[in-house]
């Protein structure tokens, strides 16, 4: 994805400086790319993007020139999860703890261990910010069957559906950016502030 992102999108952006492109969240399979354009589609259609993407979930009837089904869930390919929709607000926890709106006011949510159904009935875009912005620890219940030696019985289980806490990174005082544990400048910012 490292190579991905700096051997194709940063040359679509020019100076990688420019402030035009930027990564805004990344997890295990998946990255948030936030564009500054006019024109998305033109960019893609004409840029060197279009080899690495899939346009496979795109509306073919509005986009028929870059639908190519022959791409469609190739190895390495990027693709907007939504289609020709597009993301309005992220609102990143943690990693594999997010939350997207799009424009067509369709909702994403991902939390890691927690059933869609859970993430439906308590896990709205409020609880997700109140994570990211109060540092708050969302908790859900749920009843389970388990079983111990050839016993069944019935549980109620407490688990954290949404937390902010990652044991991979350092995040900065703005509760937003981070930094990848062991990056140099975190010792930097600490000496600094003593």
């Amino acid at each position: 994805m490292t190579k991905t992102f700096w051997d194709n999108l940063v040359p679509y952006s020019g100076d990688p400086l420019s402030g035009r492109i930027y990564l805004a969240y990344s997890d295990t399979d998946s990255v948030f790319i936030k564009v500054f354009t006019n024109d998305l589609v033109r960019d893609l259609t004409f840029t060197a993007l279009q080899p690495i993407m899939d346009f496979s979930n795109w509306d073919p009837i509005k986009y028929p020139h870059l639908v190519n089904s022959q791409k469609k869930n190739e190895f390495g390919r990027l693709k907007k999860e939504v289609g020709s929709d597009t993301y309005i607000e992220l609102i990143a926890a943690s990693p594999k703890y997010h939350c997207v709106v799009t424009q067509n006011d369709k909702l994403k949510r991902a939390a890691k261990g927690t059933s869609k159904h859970l993430m439906k009935k308590c896990l709205s875009t409020e609880r997700f910010k109140e994570t990211v912005f109060e540092g708050r620890v969302i908790r859900t219940t749920t009843n389970a069957t388990r079983s111990l030696k050839l016993k069944s019985y019935t549980m109620e289980v407490v688990r954290t559906a949404i937390s902010a806490v990652s044991g991979k990174v350092y995040i900065l005082n703005d509760g937003i950016t981070t930094l990848p544990l062991g990056h140099y400048k975190i010792e930097e910012m600490k000496s600094s502030q003593i």
